[in-house]
């Protein structure tokens, strides 16, 4: 009989409301109390496959790979490419396989329905981005498999994670709009508020804000693809008539902000400066040339892979968090020229 909810609680002395806060990434426990119903958690056999206990009892020299897959009708505006290449190499570099596989919000509320993880045999996960809930991750987590995160970290649960500068990027592209071209009244477009990324370059762009007395101006969307951005626009030109420029959390909103600008008789960067983060691939054709922050997504795969092995082969104390640096690109959405820079 799978252990539930109460036999965790009972086991380690607290209620099932604390033990669903602590398996939920949630507030409310102190950092002994959390880890104790972890690692019972992890005892019991807690995630309810049998298969996914067997999973850190047998060497199989094949890693699991799990991102986010949006609806059909939502362009996939990030797709990890560079890293699952970076994770790639560097694995078979280390001789280990590498199975990838796409999960959805239905997917993640029953991990035994995941091909993965219900059927197959990996030494260990890496989880790629922010839509990847918290409870989602700590089921996983609670099998006992080795995890490393990437490009997503939890508020409560310290889950190894690779992730890029979010906030010296963001803080960086921000305040290139504010000195170098004299903009104040700026808008962030942002994804979901609990996204660790999308947190975290918040927190930047309030940061550059504040430094100059301005209050932030901020468009939350439900996720982050180019018609997401489209409606922010349209969104931030109807509250903020006075809008000078747009920090958009991704490239994929950005374009979508600078299409909406098109449409509607307004001219960027004339009217408007709009900068990015991501620096994806038609970044530099778009028009005008998108302004962005690069991140280092291969390398972030070589480093997430290392670990994940490190972990496997010599069993690294949990705890680990690596921040990969950023570039600033500037071109000419922002009102920059190729002179300029």
């Amino acid at each position: 009989m799978k252990p539930s909810l109460q036999d965790i609680a009972d086991r380690v002395g607290v209620s099932t409301a604390t033990v669903s806060r602590a398996l939920n990434d949630r507030g409310g426990v102190n950092a002994a109390t959390r880890e104790r119903i972890l690692q019972m958690a992890q005892e019991m056999g807690y995630v309810p496959n049998a298969a996914a206990k067997g999973l850190a009892t047998s060497r199989t020299y094949t890693l699991g790979v799990i991102t986010y897959q949006r609806p059909p009708q939502q362009p996939i505006s990030n797709f990890p490419d560079e890293t699952i290449q970076g994770i790639d190499q560097e694995a078979r570099e280390r001789g280990y396989h590498l199975m990838t596989t796409f999960v959805n919000a239905d997917m993640m509320q029953d991990t035994v329905h995941i091909p993965l993880i219900g059927e197959r045999r990996v030494d260990g996960l890496i989880l790629i981005g922010p839509a990847l809930t918290a409870a989602f991750i700590i089921r996983l987590y609670s099998s006992g498999i080795p995890i490393v995160l990437v490009d997503n970290m939890l508020s409560e649960t310290n889950i190894d994670a690779v992730v890029c500068d979010n906030v010296g990027g963001t803080y960086a592209v921000t305040k290139h709009l504010i000195d170098v071209h004299g903009l104040s009244k700026l808008a962030f477009f942002s994804g979901p508020a609990d996204w660790f990324s999308s947190r975290e370059r918040r927190g930047a762009y309030t940061q550059a804000l504040a430094e100059i007395g301005q209050t932030p101006r901020v468009i939350y969307m439900q996720d982050t693809t180019m018609d997401m951005g489209y409606t922010a626009m349209q969104e931030a030109r109807e509250q903020f008539p006075d809008l000078e420029g747009v920090v958009a959390v991704n490239d994929a909103t950005a374009f979508g902000a600078i299409r909406a600008c098109k449409e509607h008789g307004c001219s960027v960067p004339e009217d408007i400066a709009v900068v990015g983060f991501d620096n994806v691939g038609w970044a530099a054709m778009h028009d005008p040339p998108l302004t962005t922050v690069r991140m280092f997504r291969h390398e972030t795969g070589i480093q997430a892979v290392r670990h994940l092995i490190d972990t496997i082969e010599r069993g690294s104390p949990a705890g680990f968090q690596l921040r990969l640096g950023t570039e600033q690109i500037i071109r000419k959405s922002c009102g920059c020229t190729v002179a300029d820079h």
